[in-house]
């Protein structure tokens, strides 16, 4: 029985390192001297372009063939625009990358205006961070507005 289990584990390892060094051969031979551009929803010099860009810089290192990396800024709407264009423009071949705000998924799932991407048949690369909204409540009347150059308001009930 021993035996028999080595065989097997020897027999699945040995074809998983074929695979992979096939896979890692055809992804080499494909992105050699092509360009990979990331659409950034957002105008340059931003955060959004900021981490493409940092992103981007090193990206093409680390994928067999070393593509180039392209950042291109299409802006407006929140970056509605962008992903609108990443779905229905860009070909799905690996070669493009959106940058944009992830609550234009949200926006899909409650039905606002303009959406045409379906994002359930988009590939999720990843995200460069975290970002931790917080919405804070306070349900005492006369409780002061925060504000940021507008004169001071009370909220009433």
């Amino acid at each position: 029985m021993g035996k028999i289990f080595v065989l097997a584990v020897s027999v699945v390892v040995g074809s998983s390192v074929a695979v992979a060094s096939l896979v890692s051969a055809a992804s080499e031979e494909f992105y050699r001297g092509k360009v990979i551009r990331i659409i950034v929803g957002f105008f340059a010099g931003g955060g959004f372009d900021t981490y493409a860009r940092a992103v981007g810089r090193y990206m093409g290192k680390y994928i067999p063939g070393n593509p180039t990396i392209v950042v291109e800024n299409m802006t407006g709407a929140g970056s509605l625009i962008a992903a609108n264009h990443i779905y229905k423009v860009a070909k799905p071949d690996g070669l493009t990358i959106g940058a944009f705000n992830g609550n234009q998924i949200l926006n899909q799932l409650v039905g606002a205006q303009g959406i045409e991407f379906d994002a359930r048949k988009m590939g999720w690369v990843g995200a460069p961070g975290y970002n931790h909204d917080l919405c804070l409540l306070n349900q005492k009347p006369g409780s002061p507005v925060p504000n940021s150059g507008f004169p001071p308001r009370r909220l009433s009930n």
